[in-house]
């Protein structure tokens, strides 16, 4: 008996589409036959995809609430007298610390970057005090204009759309070295490598005797709560135990233009732990010991509550002599509930 699947009721194709992996799948799938593509442009469709992909608290964040919330300049510091007042704590700060402070560092404040500036100020001291009275919000033109222009979906396929993109920077191709004045080309990108392993072709290796220090900025992030992940991995370069006077340490900081910052350290403890963790996973398997010593590390948690851009940095001492080259493929922000 012949029987026609285009018939097939709306829940079954509901069903089908659960599992379907990627948004283009999806999307080919519509352009099939009129039936379908009237059920796959429905707002109801979208709703259900991202409830069952990304959770009823993501949804209703999303769909429900973002777009219908506003906040108030004075509690997000964003105001011209605010703005006026940030001014001038620049333009008073010691050249010592504008130098050498690691925030002001990561926002590239050190340059001349008031609105970088204005960001460490506020995620550090400001909205943490403010958080109660902000709310996740931006403008449905806005988000439209960024997500798609001139495309007039139903709003929560764009929706699926930005919450199923990976939100990346490449260590190679995306960050610039730290320390230097001027940062306006290719040679002050970090020091990196061929690596087949990574999806950019290259990663970036932090190898320095003393300090190596490295910086990055994502743009025109959305608002929610994202965790930081950042895919590394080790090589030892020396055996001996280390002495009471030796410093191997760590530390990343990702600060938001409109939110509230995070910022993690390690010790020689870290490191030395995630060196035998992967090369022990490196031992299990050996049929892919070129990929094994790759781990994806948890880096903290920002809040962003307005359409932002991001700083993220990441600074290793090596004192007085390098123990581990650390090499660093990607920063990846992830939408969390």
């Amino acid at each position: 008996m012949n029987t026609d699947w285009t018939t097939l009721p709306d829940i079954i194709w509901y069903s089908i589409c659960e599992y379907l992996p990627k948004l283009t799948d999806i999307l080919h799938l519509s352009y099939t036959n009129q039936h379908l593509y009237d059920l796959i442009e429905n707002n109801s469709f979208w709703r259900h995809l991202i409830r069952i992909r990304y959770g009823s608290v993501l949804l209703q964040r999303y769909c429900d609430e973002i777009f219908l919330h506003k906040n108030n300049c004075e509690y997000l510091c964003s105001s011209n007298e605010c703005l006026i007042e940030f001014e001038k704590q620049y333009l008073q700060l010691p050249s010592a610390i504008l130098r050498n402070g690691w925030n002001l560092i990561v926002t590239d404040a050190q340059n001349g970057n008031l609105k970088g500036f204005a960001a460490a100020k506020r995620a550090k001291f400001y909205l943490p005090k403010y958080s109660t009275h902000l709310k996740m919000a931006i403008d449905e033109k806005t988000f439209r204009e960024l997500i798609y222009p001139q495309n007039q979906s139903v709003l929560s396929k764009l929706i699926y759309y930005y919450l199923s993109k990976r939100i990346r920077l490449s260590f190679a191709y995306e960050t610039y070295t730290c320390f230097n004045t001027t940062r306006i080309s290719e040679l002050h990108r970090p020091k990196s490598i061929n690596d087949i392993t990574s999806d950019y072709g290259a990663i970036a290796i932090l190898d320095l005797r003393w300090l190596a220090a490295i910086r990055a900025e994502f743009h025109l992030i959305l608002p929610g709560r994202y965790a930081i992940y950042c895919r590394m991995k080790l090589e030892l370069l020396r055996c001996e135990q280390p002495s009471n006077e030796d410093q191997f340490t760590g530390e990343f900081t990702c600060i938001p233009e409109f939110g509230i910052m995070s910022s993690i350290e390690w010790d020689q403890d870290w490191f030395d732990l995630h060196y035998v963790m992967s090369n022990s996973n490196e031992m299990n398997n050996t049929m892919e010991s070129n990929t094994s010593r790759w781990f994806e590390e948890r880096m903290g948690l920002i809040t962003v509550y307005e359409l932002s851009k991001i700083y993220c940095g990441i600074r290793i001492w090596q004192i007085p002599y390098r123990k581990y080259s650390v090499m660093c493929d990607y920063i990846e922000l992830k939408i969390i509930e």
